[in-house]
């Protein structure tokens, strides 16, 4: 098993955008000097404190600084593409990247309806279309339309040497009999959904013997729990008032956290309690148990964690801390 990183790009309110997207550079290459196999980049829209509406763009510069940890999209949205634009864009980071990327697939809108409308029109049309774009985009990353197709001759230039890798996430059914279908390794969201977790990834495999599953969770480490749950409250604050009140544009700090959490109703702060209780936050031998737990009972390939902190100091420690207690899944 492998250890991986998935980074949503969110913001601190200590910070700006400029900063923040640089400091997931930052955050790269400290992933790649620690061991990380791989650094994915979500896609979302117009959902605040979040920086990843175009997760190729944000490689391509992560790529330049760094130079062996594998680069991916987890995921790009493909109900809002044309599958052969998607080629071309990762055909252009394999050729720039050799070897060293990562095309993740996934269905859901990524943001508003509003949002959706606007980047594709009707989302329900174009994601009942789903497997027929996969069909299409793989046919274009493999070369190997039927020799009648009127895409044969087409190519998604440029062409490299070695094709992205693609990879296939979600978190129901739906989603993991299209990665068998298309022969695609998947990746299951446990961080979205933590309930069907041995249902999809069981059936995955069911479907694809020799498939590799993986999954993302949700971690935050520090030096004892209660720094941990305390950083923790900022994360689920900002959650909070996006659902529930005005949205906030950058996760607080702690300071600014016991300030606005009592703008919050006592239900909402009581369901904070339990979220905090429920996730895997604390230090390195709580989080070394609930990790071990998952990836024992789901039989992974690779675990991928998702890391939100106040600020850029605390995820990195958290990703060191991971590593001090997975050090053979690191490969340095």
């Amino acid at each position: 098993m492998k250890l991986s990183i998935l980074d949503q790009v969110p913001r601190s309110s200590e910070t700006t955008n400029e900063i923040a997207l640089k400091e997931t550079a930052d955050l790269a290459l400290a992933a790649e000097s620690l061991g990380y196999s791989r650094y994915w980049i979500a896609e979302h829209h117009d959902l605040q404190g979040l920086l990843s509406p175009t997760p190729e763009i944000l490689l391509a510069y992560i790529g330049a600084k760094t130079n062996s940890i594998r680069l991916g999209a987890g995921a790009i949205l493909l109900p809002h593409y044309a599958p052969y634009k998607v080629a071309e864009s990762f055909n252009m980071l394999s050729n720039l990247f050799p070897g060293r990327v990562d095309l993740g697939l996934g269905r859901s809108p990524g943001g508003s309806a509003e949002a959706s409308e606007a980047l594709s029109g009707n989302f329900i049309e174009r994601i009942a279309s789903m497997d027929d774009r996969i069909e299409e985009l793989m046919h274009f990353i493999r070369r190997d339309f039927p020799s009648d197709h009127r895409y044969h001759s087409l190519k998604a230039a440029p062409v490299p040497f070695e094709a992205p890798a693609v990879y296939m996430l979600g978190t129901s059914k739906k989603s993991a009999d299209l990665a068998a279908k298309h022969r695609l390794n998947y990746v299951y969201g446990h961080f979205m959904n933590t309930e069907d977790d041995h249902h999809v990834i069981g059936h995955y495999r069911s479907q694809r013997k020799q498939g590799q599953a993986f999954a993302c969770v949700s971690v935050l480490c520090a030096d004892t729990t209660e720094k941990a749950r305390e950083l923790y409250r900022s994360v689920l604050v900002w959650q909070a008032f996006n659902q529930t009140q005005e949205p906030l544009l950058a996760i607080p700090t702690v300071a600014e956290t016991a300030y606005l959490v009592k703008q919050l109703s006592e239900a909402t702060q009581d369901t904070m309690e339990q979220q905090l209780n429920e996730a895997i936050v604390g230090d390195k031998a709580y989080v070394k148990k609930r990790l071990d737990d998952i990836a024992e009972s789901l039989q992974l390939d690779e675990l991928m964690v998702l890391t939100h902190a106040p600020e850029l100091r605390d995820r990195l420690h958290s990703y060191r801390l991971l590593t001090e207690i997975y050090p053979q899944l690191v490969s340095l």
